[in-house]
């Protein structure tokens, strides 16, 4: 079945394909609003303004379009912005959020406000299905066109054969051919994988259509290369049909393993078989017109040619494309000294070498450089560096004359030095001072920005406070670094200051780039939403199988203690384990993580010197130097560890903090307890540099909540070398007493193994359910009504004696019930007793006067869940203590709270852990 992508779920994408087929294909609508939009009038505009009049002078493809649209009226704009929703359901190469704002952006051109509440703009809609390659990326504007004349064609049809068709793959397929440019159009492959997905693939390049044709059907490669598209068609739907029967199951896809590994090898051969050295010098020829997007850039190899250079990968991705008519994606293969790219390179007479050293590359820079400079003498700057770290270096010492302010720019994207940003060093000639500035075009006002930069002064307010004048140009750049060249430069200080206003620089470049169209600073969300499987109950099996596997079992409790602990984490991410040394409650917790995913378990040994918020939340650092007016953190295991969690918000993950009370658990984790429950800002949002250091984020919130994914597992000890936790502690937690029974002891035992992750789906679903706070409230406890009337009960039991709980312990307990329900445990009595001992008895400890009444009563109330409890007078009398435990109503629960009075009498204190 073709639908089937793999981790890819298509679910969404074409149920919005589905939308759209009647809404709009058929019904002449529109996908997000009520509006009739598809209609043949528009069509007709579109084809004038748009198809017959293409724009291909230079420019980006919003800015044209919006030109080529002006004449048109509001609804032909809007259908444009929805032609443009439908041409981006597939590809995954740009991240929903562009898609949208692109989508919003061509609608607000007609005038009206676009629809930003509708459900087919939401991210699992647009989060694309398949990498539609660079051929889709740079041709839009084509595939538009396609998607407009496809549409005039099927609108001239009657509705009985429009229906026809839509109800046919196959016809729809042969019917295509009549399009213009039906073969060299990716968007057809799209569109017949989003209206017939149980037939046609998900493959849009035409390399990789052709290269999975000839491996699996074992034909010649002239053969192939001979089928036109709806051949390949129905040879890939004759091959999965075989596929499926061979491997016994529909769930095969090309891009997902097995498949994936079998026939991806052959792709670079395939594609590059008829390349010629014709094909490299059109390739070099695009470069020189078009020049070099950064994602593109070389980072270790240069291809030489008339003394310029090129990037080795993209130049052979461009030369398929002249070979073949669709360019090669360059992630589908490697570069490299031994890479087959580079051996097609130098066989067909290109040369190809090692990048110049960039360390070595700026100080022979700036030497060559301050020299001709103070020389004054010479305006020539042939034989200059011309590239560092991907950007064009620029210099100048005058034009005419020499100049009193040489400079040298660092220029990415189309930025220049006339109208945009840029890395400069300005060259004060007669104060002797080399200024590293964040520059700023002072002939135009550049459309980027530098964004917040911290505090830097002006090159206007630097000079004039340093030489009581102003400087002659160059005012409005700041300054981020100066140095008198009249001492022997800091080179590796000056480089690496250079370096991290590149890394800058490279940022406001990409936030550009990202959303070309739109001046915002609105940051993009880069998570495209995965598949996930809710169930609470298969995630806890799951779980429990893969802890018996590894080789942890906890007796005939296996399955319960299993199912509260995973429900007790849903509940409430803090769950606190206590008990006998070896009873397994660090290993429950440490398997736990295994089982949530690879690296997403950080297990932390409390030390008895952590004594303030620092040892999880991190400290600054005023050793190591500032950025931009941002100072450097020093970051704890802990606390990078929950940055990670933070950047990864569709995975739970689990930090173990073992030994949990080696010290006063209140002077570190309070600031954790606080960002929990109130879920305001309380960490920092830090970043990790080019130099290794953390600091807080550019334009960006000092601080971010507490991640809602990341639950946290604490074990106790108790022993003359620890310490109490305090109720505050306690009472927002799940707290567990682990003990070994002498039938639990077996020769079987053997050290516990890894826990095998568990399946990624149900990881996501636990996640999803911890993080629905009305998840309770839609599945309510079986018995809800009664267990509310006996928390009550034991609210009025507690308040005798001025230990009552609050409103979050009830809500906690409600919420708990309906979870560990769904887990599996059944019946008011088991959760009762589990509630009981969990969240209260460990609230209880003190001596012997304040406890013994109370304990007593919990005692009664354990064993009978009587409609009231003895008064406090006749309670030292009911001699409740010498019940056996069996047929207690609570057992568990009634068990502990015996303990714990035999504990208080021989002691005269007591405490929930012994």
């Amino acid at each position: 079945m073709s639908r089937y992508c793999g981790d890819d779920d298509s679910k969404w994408i074409l149920e919005a394909a589905a939308h759209w087929r009647d809404a709009a294909l058929l019904g002449g609508g529109s996908v997000l609003t009520s509006k009739q939009l598809w209609t043949s009038s528009a069509l007709e505009l579109l084809d004038e303004y748009f198809v017959r009049r293409p724009d291909l002078g230079d420019g980006k493809y919003l800015e044209k379009l919006k030109q080529q649209l002006s004449p048109v009226e509001g609804p032909a704009k809007q259908l444009v912005a929805e032609m443009m929703w439908l041409l981006y359901l597939c590809p995954s190469s740009l991240t929903a959020a562009h898609k949208r704002k692109t989508i919003e952006a061509i609608w607000d051109w007609s005038g009206e406000p676009s629809p930003t509440d509708s459900r087919w703009l939401d991210d699992d809609v647009l989060a694309g299905i398949g990498s539609a390659g660079p051929g889709f990326n740079q041709n839009q504007w084509r595939e538009l066109v396609f998607l407009i004349n496809f549409l005039r064609r099927f609108r001239a049809l009657s509705a009985d054969d429009q229906v026809a068709l839509t109800e046919d793959g196959w016809k729809f397929d042969e019917w295509l051919r009549q399009i213009q440019d039906w073969e060299a159009r990716q968007f057809r492959h799209m569109l017949l994988f989003l209206l017939f997905p149980d037939d046609f693939e998900r493959i849009f390049g035409k390399n990789d259509r052709k290269t999975i044709v000839r491996h699996y059907s074992k034909r010649e490669r002239r053969e192939v290369n001979r089928m036109d598209a709806v051949q390949l068609d129905r040879e890939l739907h004759t091959i999965r049909k075989r596929l499926e029967v061979e491997r016994g199951t529909t769930q095969l896809d090309y891009y997902v393993p097995p498949l994936k590994g079998e026939w991806r090898s052959e792709t670079f051969a395939a594609a590059t078989e008829g390349v010629t050295d014709e094909h490299i010098l059109q390739a070099l020829s695009e470069i020189d017109q078009e020049g070099v997007s950064e994602d593109a850039e070389s980072t270790g190899y240069d291809l030489f040619f008339e003394g310029k250079r090129y990037p080795p990968k993209l130049v052979v991705s461009l030369a398929v494309k002249y070979a073949t008519g669709e360019p090669l994606d360059r992630a589908t293969f490697s570069g490299g000294e031994t890479s087959s790219a580079f051996r097609l390179l130098r066989r067909l007479g290109f040369e190809v070498g090692a990048k110049d050293d960039p360390v070595g590359g700026i100080p022979e820079l700036l030497d060559r450089f301050l020299k001709q400079a103070n020389n004054g003498t010479e305006l020539q700057t042939q034989g200059y560096l011309k590239e560092y770290r991907g950007l064009r270096v620029r210099l100048s010492f005058g034009k005419g004359g020499i100049a009193r302010t040489p400079w040298i720019a660092f220029l990415g994207g189309e930025q220049s030095v006339t109208d945009g940003i840029y890395p400069s060093l300005l060259f004060f000639r007669e104060q002797q001072q080399l200024v590293l500035c964040y520059g700023v075009s002072d002939e135009e006002t550049p459309r980027l920005t530098w964004g917040e930069l911290g505090g830097v002064e002006t090159v206007r307010d630097w000079f004039k406070g340093r030489f009581g004048r102003t400087p002659e140009r160059y005012g409005s750049s700041f300054v981020r670094a100066a140095y008198d060249v009249t001492q022997p430069l800091p080179m590796a200080e000056l480089q690496q200051d250079l370096d991290d206003a590149i890394d800058i620089y490279n940022r406001a470049l990409s936030a550009d780039d990202e959303n070309p169209q739109l001046e915002t600073d609105e940051p993009q969300p880069v998570h495209t939403p995965l598949p996930l499987r809710a169930d609470l109950r298969e995630a806890v099996e799951s779980f429990g199988a893969a802890l018996r596997a590894s080789g942890v079992q906890f007796g005939v409790q296996h399955d319960e203690l299993v199912s509260a602990f995973v429900a007790s984490l849903v509940a409430k991410p803090l769950v606190i384990l206590t008990g006998l040394s070896g009873s397994g409650k660090t290993q429950i917790a440490i398997r736990f993580g295994e089982w949530l995913g690879k690296d997403r378990l950080h297990v932390a040994a409390v030390r008895p010197d952590w004594t303030g918020a620092e040892v999880l939340f991190g400290y600054e650092d005023a050793l190591k130097r500032e950025l931009d007016g941002r100072p450097a953190w020093a970051v704890p295991a802990p606390l990078e560890f929950i940055l990670k969690a933070i950047a990864d918000p569709q995975h739970p993950y689990l930090l173990l903090l073992d030994e949990m009370n080696l010290a006063h658990v209140e002077r570190y984790f309070a600031d954790v307890l606080s960002g929990m429950e109130s879920g305001q800002p309380c960490l920092p949002n830090l970043h990790k540099g080019a130099d290794g250091c953390w600091r807080l984020r550019v334009g960006a919130e000092p601080r971010v909540a507490f991640p809602r994914n990341l639950w946290i597992v604490g074990t106790v000890n108790v022993d003359e070398t620890t310490y109490m936790f305090s109720p505050k502690v306690l009472d927002r937690a799940n707290t567990f007493e682990f003990r070994v029974n002498s039938n639990d002891l077996s020769i079987e035992v053997a050290k516990p193994l890894p826990c095998e992750p568990g399946d990624q789906e149900l990881v996501r679903g636990l996640l999803s359910i911890a993080r629905d706070d009305g998840w309770h409230r839609e599945h309510p406890n079986a018995a809800a009504d009664e267990l509310s009337v006996r928390l009550r009960q034991l609210h009025e039991l507690l308040s005798r004696y001025n230990l009552e709980f609050g409103h979050r312990l009830f809500y906690e307990a409600m919420r708990f019930a309906s979870l560990s329900e769904e887990a599996g445990i059944g019946g008011l009595g088991a959760i009762m007793d589990r509630i009981v001992i969990q969240k209260i008895l460990p609230r209880l400890h003190g001596s012997r006067r304040r406890l013994e009444l109370p304990l007593l009563a919990l005692a009664q109330l354990a064993r009978d869940l009587p409609n009231a409890v003895a008064s406090d007078d006749l309670l030292p009398t009911a001699m409740v203590e010498e019940a056996p435990e069996l047929g207690a109503a609570l057992p568990a629960a009634y068990a502990k709270t015996i303990r714990m009075l035999r504990s208080l009498r021989a002691n005269q204190f007591a405490s929930f852990t012994e």
